[in-house]
């Protein structure tokens, strides 16, 4: 079975978003998605040798921290964020950002510019018709373009406390390849990310249903610089020597020129 589907979510509390912006002040989950999200854009860069600009769309960009760092660390041309949730849009500074979008991305949602580069982290898992939502990104990113997403991994580990978040399956690395692949983009990447936490991971599946609160835990310093160290070496190893295992999957797609 490559993925667990539950009709009735409940609905993210208003203060889950409050916790999601903490998390751009550095924290270990939020620094890791940049690290492999950074991975794959630099390598679709020096691959095709962009002389163009870059026009960027975040998709599913929560509170709008991912989606800004990225733009800032390869000044990048434009970008525009977009979330279907206002608690969270709400939270995104206009001054760092012009084009902020509340939409339904279930829908067939517009944008103000086509990108070249997509990123849909942690977004895939939340979507209903995910195989419809990913032949609407094929079609709004320019040939030649890039789209890295992020996912939970592996169906197994779907537990109450991935219905709290609104999660509606988590992810095999193979079934995902197999969705992307079917709406027509071309797989450059694809990894199993933070493996080094997976033997932590079954004790997250018996306990969620114990958690009544969703925000991540609060972990000392020491300890949040040593994961993002890990989170550096693990996407490092990872093109010599894939896991065969991880609490996320990463994955760099593209859609080649006609």
């Amino acid at each position: 079975m490559n993925e667990i589907t539950t009709k009735k979510l409940p609905k993210i509390p208003h203060s889950h978003f409050n916790s999601l912006k903490k998390l751009e002040e550095g924290y270990w989950w939020y620094e890791g998605r940049i690290i492999w999200a950074s991975k794959f854009i630099l390598n679709w860069l020096e691959k095709n040798h962009f002389t163009d600009p870059t026009y960027y769309a975040d998709l599913g960009c929560g509170t709008g921290g991912f989606g800004l760092a990225i733009k800032n660390k390869f000044d990048l041309e434009d970008i525009v964020l977009v979330d279907n949730n206002p608690d969270a849009v709400n939270k995104i500074s206009t001054a760092a950002c012009s084009n902020i979008l509340t939409t339904d991305l279930e829908t067939d949602f517009s944008l103000p510019f086509h990108p070249n580069l997509i990123t849909c982290m942690d977004v895939i898992e939340h979507l209903k018709e995910d195989d419809l939502f990913l032949n609407r990104l094929f079609k709004i990113l320019k040939p030649g373009g890039l789209l890295v997403i992020s996912t939970a991994a592996h169906p197994f580990l779907y537990s109450s406390w991935d219905k709290k978040l609104g999660h509606y399956r988590r992810y095999s690395k193979s079934a995902l390849v197999a969705k992307l692949t079917l709406a027509g983009f071309k797989i450059t990447e694809a990894y199993y990310g933070w493996s080094f936490l997976f033997p932590a991971a079954p004790y997250r599946f018996m306990s969620s249903h114990r958690q009544e609160k969703l925000e991540y835990p609060v972990v000392p310093r020491w300890l949040n610089q040593t994961l993002i160290a890990a989170s550096k070496w693990e996407s490092k190893l990872s093109t010599f020597i894939p896991f065969p295992f991880g609490t996320s999957v990463f994955i760099a797609a593209a859609k080649e020129s006609k």
